[in-house]
């Protein structure tokens, strides 16, 4: 008997609910690939990236980050050295008020300069076709703004704990329904006053296109600071999918059904319009 079970499971007949929910986000939770090495650009950015720039040929996509209210780059160390241990070259405004998302932009300009520029490390090894922008709170609603506001410059974007339009300031404000992009809304169920459900369901509905969301149980407004938390996997794995055309971590987005939507550290996951 336990001899069938195994070649069931090994064959996909049968699947333990942990191995089903769970695979994808285990494998990118934790670091990548590649070694990471990080610079300071004087006081305007922090930079994240492969420290083997270009290896075999890689051209690394980029990524901008917005901070959220009144924190900035060293506040978040998990998320942005994750994301260069994956092959990602990413920039992060010191900026404490990103939520016009103005700052991310130039940010994610300042870097598609450098892959031009002969004198740079950069020179010729980034992706600048595929640029992501991902931020919290404040910096949310700024990647929000950077993704409509860059003129198709972003091509994914991932807002996370994004507040409800109570505690937009008037200059931050932001529009979902102009979102040509895919987006992935990540917020967590501890997060009832500042990014409810409703509200990041609310966001989901009114983008036109590509769009996904899920709620992290447990995780606070603040749950990206310091070691990343819980949503490390599945923001990798977003953009493995969305700007590296990883078909595994489509998985956990696409499929009958895609992965988080049966992970139980997750809730309210759907998704629409995914590629």
């Amino acid at each position: 008997m336990r001899l069938l079970v195994a070649v069931m499971l090994l064959l996909g007949i049968l699947a333990s609910p942990a191995q089903a929910a769970g695979t994808i986000e285990s494998h990118y939770k934790v670091a990548g690939p590649w070694a990471v090495a990080s610079a300071d650009v004087g006081s305007a950015y922090k930079l994240y990236y492969p420290a083997d720039l270009g290896a075999g040929g890689v051209k690394h996509p980029i990524v901008t980050w917005g901070n959220g209210t009144y924190a900035a780059p060293t506040d978040y160390p998990g998320v942005l050295n994750q994301l260069a241990s994956w092959g990602f070259a990413v920039v992060a405004s010191t900026d404490k008020t990103t939520g016009t998302g103005s700052e991310m932009i130039e940010a994610a300009r300042y870097l598609v300069a450098r892959n031009a520029d002969p004198t740079s490390v950069f020179y010729g090894k980034l992706d600048v076709t595929k640029v992501g922008a991902v931020g919290t709170s404040q910096g949310a609603g700024g990647a929000v703004n950077t993704a409509t506001k860059s003129g198709g410059l972003i091509k994914s974007v991932v807002p996370i704990a994004l507040p409800a339009p109570i505690w937009v300031a008037p200059g931050d404000k932001f529009f979902v329904d102009q979102l040509t992009c895919p987006v992935l809304f990540l917020s967590g169920t501890d997060d009832g006053i500042i990014s409810p459900h409703s509200a990041v369901l609310a966001y989901y509905n009114a983008v036109p296109g590509a769009a996904a969301k899920a709620m992290l149980k447990g995780a606070g407004h603040t749950e990206i600071r310091g070691t990343g938390g819980g949503y490390l996997g599945y923001l990798t794995a977003w953009f493995m999918y969305t700007l590296q055309g990883d078909s595994y971590a489509r998985g956990a987005f696409v499929g009958s059904p895609p992965e988080i939507n049966t992970n139980a550290s997750w809730e309210n996951a759907a998704q629409k319009n995914l590629p």
